[in-house]
């Protein structure tokens, strides 16, 4: 039988990279079916939205701004578009499932993980975007406040998934619930960032493969049925991978409010108190 984890518990940093495999691999079945099944077709259309368009359109020999192709912007717009979309609804899923897992469904399916996901992610994008706001707006005055800001509200879609907050009051919680704890946040998004970057080149090797013959014989710009494959592959990897950043932060959030409210201890007492009772009529004569 597979032991149960915990999700809200305090955890120390290489507790949480443990706890953060040990969640993948005991979910990997029921968790893949979700990502592969849901996550990658965005993904995937956003991939081959930006290859077409680079490769196609030339946009790396471009050196001017005479030089961009009709209709530049409005291309570059939809590709950022896209991406937005696709990576927040991958984020979305991935929430989606921990949170069926929080509510002690062990036998997640991805109709299960789409029908929570699908009521979240209109709230997930409207996060992002404003997060993404607030961190720009915060590189413009000076480096340090946009990137503490960027990592201080790293929060915010895990909490409109998990407590159902709106985007405008997930935000502050974020930025109080890392006070304090900003250091160990951006070391765990840094070091899990790292290890999925390296076990991403696994999928880039058959693009590489394609692209280095391409660019030996000057045929870069050819988007053929070889470069859909190679992308198609890159994103699996993607969908696969990235979701293992955000349940380390899922991880970092559950270790936070436990820390900081101790909302599984709290939970613990009340189901404690909930229990029926079982003295037995005539306990009192012995």
């Amino acid at each position: 039988m597979t032991e149960w984890i915990n999700l809200r518990e305090e955890r120390d940093f290489g507790e949480k990279f443990n706890a953060t495999f040990l969640f993948a691999r005991q979910n990997f079945k029921s968790l893949s079916l979700s990502l592969l099944f849901l996550g990658t077709p965005l993904m995937l259309a956003g991939t081959l939205l930006t290859a077409y368009y680079q490769l196609d359109q030339k946009v790396g020999r471009i050196t001017s701004l005479e030089m961009l192709p009709s209709g530049f912007f409005g291309f570059l717009a939809a590709i950022i578009l896209i991406n937005l979309v696709a990576y927040s609804w991958l984020l979305t899923v991935t929430l989606s499932y921990i949170a069926e897992y929080l509510d002690g469904n062990r036998e997640i399916t991805p109709g299960q993980v789409f029908s929570r996901a699908s009521k979240k992610i209109g709230l997930v994008i409207v996060g992002s975007i404003a997060s993404s706001i607030l961190a720009m707006l915060g590189m413009l005055l000076v480096v340090i406040p946009g990137i503490y800001l960027a990592v201080a509200v790293s929060f915010v879609s895990t909490i409109i998934v998990i407590e159902g907050d709106s985007p405008f009051k997930s935000i502050p919680r974020s930025i109080r619930l890392i006070g304090g704890k900003w250091w160990s946040t951006f070391g765990l998004m840094f070091v899990m960032g790292i290890i999925v970057g390296l076990m991403q080149i696994v999928f880039n090797i058959p693009s590489l493969a394609v692209a280095i013959p391409k660019a030996l014989h000057g045929n870069m710009a050819s988007f053929d049925a070889f470069t859909i494959l190679t992308q198609a592959i890159s994103s699996i990897g993607i969908t696969l991978l990235y979701p293992l950043i955000f349940i380390a932060l899922a991880f970092q959030y559950f270790n936070l409010v436990e820390l900081k409210e101790s909302a599984g201890l709290k939970q613990q007492i009340d189901m404690a108190g909930n229990q029926p009772e079982t003295t037995l009529k005539n306990e009192g004569e012995y």
